[in-house]
């Protein structure tokens, strides 16, 4: 089994998050596993995680389970007041922020308006490492540093 980033484990907790709760079900664990050819019951993974439903954090301990990884997060990141900001620049919660969701908080925060002369597509260029045009929380940190 191939390694996850810690972005796309987030992008992959959000996306099994139908009803957006924060909480992903063992039934939603279920057709994970079911696509990852893993075979598993709704009863067996309760058991597994004991719990009914998983946090992000919680979600990371239970991939890092299942592929034997040690740790998938860093410095507890899910928790952090760096990710919870992160969090609110990230509107539609995919993992990453585009310079429209950057600029609507900038502009939220006061910080940004029309006859500003910042250009947030140059701020996200500046610390957009894998030149994918959005931060993701790894880029996001650097930037707030």
């Amino acid at each position: 089994m191939s390694s996850l980033s810690y972005n796309d484990l987030y992008r992959l907790f959000k996306k099994l998050d139908q009803n957006g709760d924060g909480l992903v079900s063992p039934h939603e664990l279920q057709w994970l596993l079911d696509t990852m050819k893993v075979s598993s019951s709704v009863d067996d993974l309760q058991y597994l995680t004991g719990k009914t439903n998983l946090n992000f954090t919680e979600f990371l301990e239970f991939y890092g389970t299942i592929t034997k990884e040690e740790k998938v997060t860093c410095d507890d990141e899910s928790k952090s007041d760096l990710f919870k900001a992160f969090e609110m620049f990230d509107k539609n919660r995919d993992g990453l922020i585009c310079h429209e969701e950057l600029m609507e908080a900038l502009s939220r925060l006061g910080l940004w308006d029309d006859k500003s002369n910042m250009d947030v597509k140059s701020m996200i260029k500046a610390y957009d490492a894998n030149c994918d045009g959005f931060l993701d929380f790894h880029e996001f940190k650097k930037m707030m540093a």
